[in-house]
């Protein structure tokens, strides 16, 4: 973690190389855990981007002296003092960067001194032991951890390493921010194997679990260490062979093949370019197999299978393209501004889409359990439209939550084929059309003064904080967000409806929202609800949540 520092005052008068006056001046502070609040000891402190570093002493203090040579009228600026961060480290502990402090004396109070107090978040692991039975010892499996992440509020799992067992089936994964975790075990091969049978391992979702669903998550607070045993079974395994149709020349393909229904990571098939098939081995089982194209027009095919205790070959997949998604823009606006004007500088010769711009984007977010990054898609101007008209190619099948942004207003409905996508999700098929989307557009949406209170924990007013408006009741779409300066921060064009209103000392990229159960935690953490009629003005004040550090 690092703090900055605008360094200044703790002047003490030295002679440089050169023989003229120099002043030094002094930092002091603490290092202490983020948890138990206790000083830590031998922590290596740096101001980075310069040649200035120490140890803390048994109390968790430290001193830094640093030459000092220009001033100016309102503060001392150092001669080599760089970026004017610093930075505490120590085995243990997270090097991770939160949002930096800054201080600052004026040059008139050389008498004093600039302290800093840095926390330092204690790292988190998750040990254990994979048994393999009547293994003599020799065989490693590959374990791998899942974080849960949100993703527009809904819970996804996004894999964060590896680790190959050691000899003795240990494993160890440390340096871990508090949270929720999922363990899994890849396909492992028996050596043992001869070429008339394949024997191997296959995937374990801890503790026992036959789909990534089912696995049992783990959790752990900072400074927290998890144990956890797992017994991978060895199975028979036979070989698939799958052809692949469509397949466009020269293009990469990838695959995921899982049990059927239960999109589960671990399991691996391959691509025998040579003869266009999908090809490996799999034990008895019924399975998923799906296929994507890369790059410009995208196809996608998926396959059910079974495997029977004999080698599984003859069935064929096929590539059919992605969709296309089309989406209307109608702009009620009182204004007279629009999201769509021509552009300012025409080339020479043209596309026929150079002459118009979109400031307004409809975004496709995938709902998926497994990397939904992956699937998201964003619209674009529709070639040759003169109107309002934008397009989202290359949309993969799945499950969608729609979300508009817009230079201009917001979205006051979005439609499609009769169901309200600010509340139901879009679904798109394997090939299958899609029905128009439709967006309005307003600008009659209301404004939020909000005026944020540091919490028990105290803190800087000069510090940024983040307002956040979460749609509650039947109010739909994602949360918006806002930074604070000085406690205050002003949001317009929030579209009317009920909101929980609350503020963090830190940005939240996982906020949980996307149930009533979780927002109403938010207001169980000091959110408040308000509810914004269209043109409205509300002013809210609410209370800093804080973070590890408070």
């Amino acid at each position: 973690m690092a703090v900055a520092l605008v360094l200044c005052g703790g002047a003490a008068r030295a002679r440089g190389n050169d023989g003229q006056e120099e002043q030094a001046t002094t930092i002091r502070g603490r290092v202490l855990n983020s948890v138990t609040k206790e000083p830590i000891s031998r922590a290596l402190v740096v101001l980075q981007d310069d040649n200035a570093a120490t140890f803390t002493d048994d109390r968790g203090q430290f001193e830094l002296k640093i030459p000092e040579k220009h001033h100016t009228g309102e503060g001392i600026v150092l001669a080599n003092a760089g970026t004017g961060l610093v930075e505490a480290r120590k085995p243990g502990f997270l090097q991770q960067r939160q949002s930096p402090t800054r201080l600052s004396v004026p040059a008139s109070r050389t008498d004093e001194q600039t302290g800093a107090t840095i926390y330092l978040v204690p790292e988190a692991k998750i040990v254990g032991h994979v048994e393999v039975p009547g293994s003599e010892g020799d065989l490693r499996i590959q374990c791998e951890l899942y974080r849960r992440v949100m993703n527009g509020g809904r819970e996804s799992w996004s894999p964060l390493r590896t680790f190959m067992t050691f000899v003795d089936g240990e494993f160890r994964f440390s340096e871990l921010q508090a949270g929720t975790y999922k363990l899994i075990t890849r396909e492992q091969t028996d050596p043992d194997s001869t070429p008339a049978q394949l024997y191997a391992y296959p995937p374990l979702y801890y503790p026992n679990a036959t789909d990534f669903s089912l696995a049992s998550p783990i959790v752990v607070k900072a400074g927290e260490t998890a144990r956890v045993n797992l017994t991978v079974a060895r199975q028979k395994y036979y070989p698939v062979k799958i052809a692949l149709a469509n397949m466009p020349v020269g293009r990469g393909v990838s695959l995921m093949v899982y049990p059927m229904g239960h999109r589960s990571p671990g399991w691996s098939l391959g691509y025998n370019t040579a003869e266009d098939t999908i090809q490996g081995s799999l034990p008895d089982g019924n399975y998923t197999v799906e296929a994507s194209t890369q790059g410009e027009g995208e196809m996608t095919g998926m396959l059910n299978f079974s495997v029977k205790g004999e080698p599984m070959e003859g069935p064929t997949l096929t590539l059919v393209p992605d969709a296309t998604v089309s989406v209307r823009v109608r702009e009620e606006f009182q204004s007279g501004l629009s999201n769509f004007a021509a552009a300012q500088t025409i080339p020479e010769n043209p596309p026929p889409d150079a002459r118009r711009f979109a400031n307004v984007h409809v975004n496709l977010m995938a709902i998926d359990e497994l990397n939904p990054s992956r699937r998201n898609a964003t619209s674009q101007l529709a070639e040759g439209s003169a109107g309002q008209e934008l397009t989202i190619p290359n949309v993969r099948p799945g499950r969608y939550e729609v979300e508009v942004t817009s230079g201009v207003g917001y979205a006051a409905s979005l439609q499609c084929g009769g169901k309200d996508l600010t509340h139901e999700p879009l679904v798109v098929g394997l090939g299958g059309a899609v029905a128009l989307i439709e967006v309005v557009l307003r600008d009659d949406g209301a404004e939020v003064d909000g005026d944020l209170e540091e919490g028990s924990g105290g803190g800087t007013p000069e510090e940024s904080r983040t307002l956040y408006l979460v749609p509650a009741g039947e109010t739909g779409g994602p949360p918006r967000s806002m930074q604070a300066w000085q406690g205050q921060v002003t949001m317009q064009q929030v579209p009317p409806g009920d909101y929980v209103a609350l503020a963090f000392a830190q940005r939240q990229d996982d906020l949980a929202y996307g149930t009533e159960e979780a927002r109403q935690r938010l207001l169980n953490k000091g959110g408040k609800m308000i509810h914004l009629e269209p043109g409205q003005k509300v002013s809210v004040k609410v209370k800093v949540i804080g973070d590890d550090r408070e």
